[in-house]
Protein backbone atom coordinates (compact mmCIF):
# COMPACT_ATOMS: atom_id res chain seq x y z
CA UNK A 1 0.00 0.00 0.00
CA UNK A 2 1.87 3.46 -0.74
CA UNK A 3 1.72 5.96 1.81
CA UNK A 4 0.55 9.52 1.15
CA UNK A 5 4.11 11.90 1.01
CA UNK A 6 3.83 15.90 1.80
CA UNK A 7 5.42 18.07 -0.82
CA UNK A 8 7.93 20.19 0.50
CA UNK A 9 8.20 23.02 -0.98
CA UNK A 10 11.59 24.79 -2.16
CA UNK A 11 12.43 27.85 0.38
CA UNK A 12 12.39 30.13 -3.01
CA UNK A 13 8.83 29.06 -3.63
CA UNK A 14 7.43 29.46 0.64
CA UNK A 15 8.98 33.07 0.41
CA UNK A 16 7.43 34.29 -3.02
CA UNK A 17 4.13 32.78 -1.37
CA UNK A 18 4.73 34.82 2.03
CA UNK A 19 5.70 37.91 0.02
CA UNK A 20 2.41 37.74 -2.69
CA UNK A 21 0.08 37.11 0.88
CA UNK A 22 1.73 40.21 3.03
CA UNK A 23 1.34 42.04 -0.11
CA UNK A 24 -2.36 42.51 0.49
CA UNK A 25 -1.74 44.71 3.00
CA UNK A 26 -0.13 47.14 0.76
CA UNK A 27 -3.83 47.56 -0.68
CA UNK A 28 -5.09 49.34 2.32
CA UNK A 29 -4.40 53.05 2.27
CA UNK A 30 -6.45 56.13 3.18
CA UNK A 31 -7.57 56.85 0.23
CA UNK A 32 -8.81 53.04 0.06
CA UNK A 33 -9.46 51.49 3.20
CA UNK A 34 -11.61 48.65 2.95
CA UNK A 35 -11.77 46.13 -0.25
CA UNK A 36 -14.33 42.94 -0.99
CA UNK A 37 -12.55 39.92 -1.59
CA UNK A 38 -12.90 39.24 -4.95
CA UNK A 39 -11.50 42.87 -6.00
CA UNK A 40 -8.29 41.73 -3.48
CA UNK A 41 -7.97 38.59 -5.48
CA UNK A 42 -8.34 40.41 -8.98
CA UNK A 43 -5.53 42.89 -7.64
CA UNK A 44 -2.94 39.97 -6.63
CA UNK A 45 -3.39 38.22 -9.66
CA UNK A 46 -3.65 34.56 -7.76
CA UNK A 47 -6.27 31.78 -8.37
CA UNK A 48 -9.47 32.19 -5.96
CA UNK A 49 -8.49 29.53 -3.40
CA UNK A 50 -5.09 30.85 -3.04
CA UNK A 51 -6.21 34.08 -2.60
CA UNK A 52 -9.04 33.39 0.14
CA UNK A 53 -6.45 31.28 2.06
CA UNK A 54 -4.15 34.61 2.17
CA UNK A 55 -6.86 36.12 3.69
CA UNK A 56 -8.42 33.52 5.91
CA UNK A 57 -4.59 33.32 7.34
CA UNK A 58 -4.35 37.12 7.60
CA UNK A 59 -7.25 37.41 9.74
CA UNK A 60 -6.04 34.54 11.65
CA UNK A 61 -2.77 36.76 12.44
CA UNK A 62 -5.00 39.60 13.31
CA UNK A 63 -3.29 41.45 10.41
CA UNK A 64 -6.91 41.91 8.89
CA UNK A 65 -10.76 42.16 9.61
CA UNK A 66 -14.06 41.19 8.13
CA UNK A 67 -17.12 42.33 8.17
CA UNK A 68 -20.50 42.27 6.82
CA UNK A 69 -21.06 41.84 3.20
CA UNK A 70 -17.92 40.26 2.66
CA UNK A 71 -15.61 43.50 3.06
CA UNK A 72 -11.68 43.45 4.75
CA UNK A 73 -10.30 46.37 6.51
CA UNK A 74 -6.51 46.67 8.61
CA UNK A 75 -6.71 44.34 11.64
CA UNK A 76 -6.48 45.26 15.30
CA UNK A 77 -3.08 43.47 15.41
CA UNK A 78 -1.85 46.60 13.20
CA UNK A 79 -2.69 48.98 16.09
CA UNK A 80 -0.94 46.87 18.41
CA UNK A 81 2.38 47.00 16.37
CA UNK A 82 1.81 50.55 16.24
CA UNK A 83 1.50 50.71 20.09
CA UNK A 84 5.20 48.36 20.34
CA UNK A 85 6.82 50.80 18.00
CA UNK A 86 5.83 53.95 19.22
CA UNK A 87 7.11 52.87 22.33
CA UNK A 88 9.91 50.83 21.69
CA UNK A 89 11.09 51.47 18.22
CA UNK A 90 15.61 52.26 18.97
CA UNK A 91 15.69 54.98 16.44
CA UNK A 92 12.51 57.24 18.40
CA UNK A 93 14.51 56.28 21.87
CA UNK A 94 17.13 57.52 20.55
CA UNK A 95 16.08 60.59 18.26
CA UNK A 96 13.20 61.83 20.86
CA UNK A 97 15.62 63.27 23.57
CA UNK A 98 17.54 65.11 21.03
CA UNK A 99 14.37 66.69 18.89
CA UNK A 100 12.93 67.58 22.31
CA UNK A 101 16.58 69.63 22.71
CA UNK A 102 16.59 70.71 18.98
CA UNK A 103 12.95 72.18 19.75
CA UNK A 104 14.04 74.11 22.79
CA UNK A 105 17.01 75.51 21.63
CA UNK A 106 15.68 76.76 18.45
CA UNK A 107 11.99 77.38 18.85
CA UNK A 108 11.27 74.91 15.33
CA UNK A 109 9.21 72.04 15.40
CA UNK A 110 11.44 68.65 14.89
CA UNK A 111 10.60 65.89 12.65
CA UNK A 112 11.84 62.62 12.06
CA UNK A 113 11.53 61.13 8.38
CA UNK A 114 12.56 58.19 6.52
CA UNK A 115 11.75 55.69 3.31
CA UNK A 116 9.89 52.77 3.01
CA UNK A 117 10.02 52.03 -0.80
CA UNK A 118 9.24 54.60 -2.34
CA UNK A 119 7.03 56.39 0.26
CA UNK A 120 8.23 58.87 2.36
CA UNK A 121 6.77 59.26 6.12
CA UNK A 122 7.56 61.41 9.03
CA UNK A 123 8.02 58.76 12.17
CA UNK A 124 7.62 61.43 14.91
CA UNK A 125 7.13 65.26 15.39
CA UNK A 126 7.89 67.27 18.70
CA UNK A 127 6.36 71.02 18.23
CA UNK A 128 7.49 73.89 19.32
CA UNK A 129 4.97 77.00 20.34
CA UNK A 130 4.71 78.15 16.36
CA UNK A 131 1.57 78.43 15.04
CA UNK A 132 2.27 76.79 11.83
CA UNK A 133 0.62 73.21 11.65
CA UNK A 134 2.94 70.00 10.41
CA UNK A 135 0.20 69.18 7.17
CA UNK A 136 1.84 65.66 7.47
CA UNK A 137 1.22 63.46 10.20
CA UNK A 138 2.98 60.15 11.34
CA UNK A 139 2.73 57.84 8.94
CA UNK A 140 1.08 59.57 6.20
CA UNK A 141 3.05 59.69 2.78
CA UNK A 142 4.49 62.86 1.83
CA UNK A 143 5.77 64.08 -1.85
CA UNK A 144 8.95 62.38 -2.69
CA UNK A 145 10.73 65.54 -4.05
CA UNK A 146 9.41 68.32 -1.65
CA UNK A 147 11.10 69.64 1.64
CA UNK A 148 14.42 69.02 2.60
CA UNK A 149 13.88 65.81 4.37
CA UNK A 150 13.52 63.71 1.18
CA UNK A 151 16.43 65.07 -0.31
CA UNK A 152 18.72 64.84 2.20
CA UNK A 153 17.62 60.64 2.41
CA UNK A 154 17.64 60.22 -1.36
CA UNK A 155 21.05 62.31 -1.44
CA UNK A 156 22.49 59.39 0.70
CA UNK A 157 21.23 56.50 -1.52
CA UNK A 158 22.81 54.43 -3.44
CA UNK A 159 23.83 55.89 -7.17
CA UNK A 160 22.03 52.68 -8.32
CA UNK A 161 19.27 53.53 -5.90
CA UNK A 162 19.27 57.37 -7.21
CA UNK A 163 18.94 55.84 -11.15
CA UNK A 164 15.99 53.60 -10.25
CA UNK A 165 14.23 56.18 -8.64
CA UNK A 166 14.72 58.66 -11.08
CA UNK A 167 13.62 55.53 -13.80
CA UNK A 168 10.28 55.30 -11.67
CA UNK A 169 9.36 59.08 -10.88
CA UNK A 170 11.27 61.02 -13.64
CA UNK A 171 8.56 63.41 -14.28
CA UNK A 172 8.05 64.11 -10.49
CA UNK A 173 11.98 64.62 -10.54
CA UNK A 174 11.64 66.91 -13.53
CA UNK A 175 8.13 69.26 -11.90
CA UNK A 176 10.82 69.59 -8.48
CA UNK A 177 13.60 70.98 -10.46
CA UNK A 178 15.98 68.16 -9.45
CA UNK A 179 17.43 67.36 -12.72
CA UNK A 180 16.04 67.00 -16.65
CA UNK A 181 18.79 64.01 -17.29
CA UNK A 182 19.53 61.09 -14.70
CA UNK A 183 23.02 62.42 -14.88
CA UNK A 184 21.87 65.97 -13.85
CA UNK A 185 19.71 64.13 -11.06
CA UNK A 186 22.59 62.55 -9.55
CA UNK A 187 25.06 65.18 -9.95
CA UNK A 188 22.46 67.21 -7.32
CA UNK A 189 22.06 64.44 -5.05
CA UNK A 190 26.20 64.45 -4.76
CA UNK A 191 26.09 68.09 -3.98
CA UNK A 192 23.23 67.64 -1.16
CA UNK A 193 25.13 65.10 0.07
CA UNK A 194 28.85 66.92 0.09
CA UNK A 195 26.83 69.86 2.33
CA UNK A 196 25.66 67.30 4.66
CA UNK A 197 22.14 69.67 4.57
CA UNK A 198 20.08 70.78 2.72
CA UNK A 199 17.59 73.82 3.42
CA UNK A 200 13.97 74.18 1.69
CA UNK A 201 11.85 77.36 1.76
CA UNK A 202 8.04 77.73 1.12
CA UNK A 203 8.37 74.08 -0.89
CA UNK A 204 5.60 72.17 0.52
CA UNK A 205 3.35 75.05 2.31
CA UNK A 206 3.42 78.83 2.27
CA UNK A 207 5.11 80.70 4.58
CA UNK A 208 6.81 77.38 5.78
CA UNK A 209 10.83 76.32 5.72
CA UNK A 210 12.65 73.40 6.72
CA UNK A 211 15.85 72.38 7.57
CA UNK A 212 17.19 68.81 7.35
CA UNK A 213 20.68 66.22 8.10
CA UNK A 214 20.86 62.79 7.40
CA UNK A 215 21.10 60.30 10.67
CA UNK A 216 22.70 56.84 9.51
CA UNK A 217 21.63 54.62 12.01
CA UNK A 218 22.04 51.43 10.24
CA UNK A 219 25.04 50.58 7.49
CA UNK A 220 22.42 48.64 4.93
CA UNK A 221 19.34 51.11 5.45
CA UNK A 222 18.34 54.32 4.29
CA UNK A 223 19.42 57.16 6.54
CA UNK A 224 16.47 59.01 8.21
CA UNK A 225 16.04 62.63 7.97
CA UNK A 226 16.16 64.96 11.17
CA UNK A 227 14.56 68.70 10.34
CA UNK A 228 13.75 71.71 11.74
CA UNK A 229 10.29 73.17 10.41
CA UNK A 230 8.89 76.88 11.15
CA UNK A 231 7.93 80.02 9.51
CA UNK A 232 10.21 81.42 7.03
CA UNK A 233 10.10 84.56 8.82
CA UNK A 234 11.66 83.25 11.68
CA UNK A 235 14.23 81.27 9.67
CA UNK A 236 15.23 84.85 7.73
CA UNK A 237 15.47 86.14 11.52
CA UNK A 238 17.59 83.35 13.23
CA UNK A 239 21.27 81.94 12.87
CA UNK A 240 20.41 79.34 10.15
CA UNK A 241 24.01 78.52 10.64
CA UNK A 242 24.00 77.25 14.33
CA UNK A 243 20.87 75.51 13.62
CA UNK A 244 22.58 73.28 11.63
CA UNK A 245 25.40 72.47 13.51
CA UNK A 246 22.67 71.55 16.48
CA UNK A 247 21.22 69.70 13.82
CA UNK A 248 24.08 67.72 12.74
CA UNK A 249 25.66 67.17 16.73
CA UNK A 250 22.53 65.76 17.38
CA UNK A 251 22.36 63.61 14.48
CA UNK A 252 25.43 62.29 15.41
CA UNK A 253 24.27 61.32 19.18
CA UNK A 254 21.08 59.66 17.92
CA UNK A 255 23.53 57.33 15.25
CA UNK A 256 26.17 56.90 18.49
CA UNK A 257 22.98 55.59 20.37
CA UNK A 258 22.16 53.13 18.13
CA UNK A 259 25.84 51.47 17.36
CA UNK A 260 27.14 53.93 14.28
CA UNK A 261 29.62 56.28 14.12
Amino acid sequence: MATATMRVLPWRDIMTSLNRMLSVLDLFTAARPVWEADRIVEALGCSTPTGYRYLKELMLAGLLQRFNGGFYALGPRITLLDYVIRSTDPLLAASIPQMRELVTLTGCHCTLSRLDGDVFLDLHHECSNQEIALIYGRGRPRPMFSGSAPKVVIANQTSKQQRGLFERCREEVLAAGLGETEEAFLKRMQQIRKAGCYRADEELAVGVSSLSVPVRFAPKEHCAALALVSSTQHFAQSNVGEWQDKLKKAARRIALALGGE
